[in-house]
């Protein structure tokens, strides 16, 4: 059967306009009746758009650790 694909390769914004991630996006589709490759042009903008949305809005707040407890600045030595 015919296959085609799109791929992107790119860097996305994470916190600011220093830090970014190198990332790489693509479909590969397969079968009798394939999209043009504007309908798979399209979406893959769209992917893109919602890609580097989602990383952005991962990184706005940094959710709290529950799971390492806090170190204490003043505690003695503990006792052998």
């Amino acid at each position: 059967m015919p296959k085609i694909g799109i791929t992107h390769k790119g860097q996305v914004q994470t916190r600011n306009s220093y830090t970014k991630i190198d990332s790489e996006i693509a479909f590969v589709v397969d079968g009798r009746e394939l999209p043009s490759m504007a309908v798979l042009g399209d979406a893959m903008e769209a992917a893109i758009k919602v890609f580097e949305l989602k990383i952005k809005k991962s990184y706005e707040e940094v959710p709290p650790r529950i799971d390492t407890p806090m170190a204490e600045p003043y505690a003695g030595k503990p006792v052998s």
